[in-house]
């Protein structure tokens, strides 16, 4: 019984280790041959109404330490900056799809109990006993049910300042940060999917970066 009850524990730790929460982000980045993170930088969103809501605000900060982190000095004013960090994020309608789960027992082994009646020439011998062999466990049936997977993004571009003030926005980076999961709102996976965004901040020029980010979720 001691061995069996270490054996379910050992599985119950594995099973708990696998299902720690996590986003799995898919991250591009596209910049000059010239880029450096350096120079003042101001923060505002790619779409002027979002600039006055509170839920940007709270992003914008994030964005704001994760650049000043990476090089750049924040100035609260866009006239003074050297660059523009324009900054935006998303979340789909979520597509739902049914899926199976399989369930996981044991599958054979373990103490087996036998009992009966011998019959011979010189008459009958009841007889009862048990036997134990090595528990097996694997998958032992499964269960149906609906999933709904959600694509989120965000996206930032760092454009020169001056050249708004001549009409011909310059890029000099443009990075985005994709990821899906079944989680709804977007604020309880931002950290992580910016975290994956700066991490070996600016990346690779154009190539794809995949990373696991664990974070703790209220969805």
């Amino acid at each position: 019984m001691k061995f069996l009850k270490t054996i379910s524990l050992l599985m119950i730790l594995f099973i708990t280790g696998c299902a720690t929460p996590h986003v799995v982000t898919n991250n591009t980045a596209f910049y000059v041959d010239t880029y450096e993170s350096k120079g003042s930088i101001s923060v505002v969103s790619g779409e002027a109404d979002v600039n006055s809501s509170l839920e940007f605000a709270a992003y914008k900060k994030k964005f704001e330490r994760k650049l000043s982190e990476a090089g750049y000095q924040i100035e609260a004013d866009p006239n003074k900056a050297d660059y523009i960090a324009l900054v935006a994020y998303g979340i789909d309608d979520g597509k739902t799809s049914t899926v199976s789960t399989p369930i996981f027992g044991q599958t054979g082994g373990g103490t087996t109990y036998s009992s009966g009646t011998v019959y011979g020439s010189s008459g009958s011998v009841n007889y009862s006993g048990s036997s134990y062999t090595m528990p097996t466990y694997g998958v032992v049936g499964s269960s149906t049910g609906s999933e709904t997977t959600y694509n989120r993004a965000i996206a930032l571009d760092i454009v020169e300042a001056s050249s708004f003030k001549e009409g011909n926005p310059r890029k000099v980076y443009e990075g985005r940060t994709k990821s899906k999961g079944s989680c709804s709102v977007i604020v309880e996976v931002f950290d992580e999917m910016l975290e994956a965004m700066f991490t070996d901040f600016p990346g690779e020029n154009g190539r794809n970066r995949k990373q696991e980010v664990r974070g703790v979720f209220n969805c």
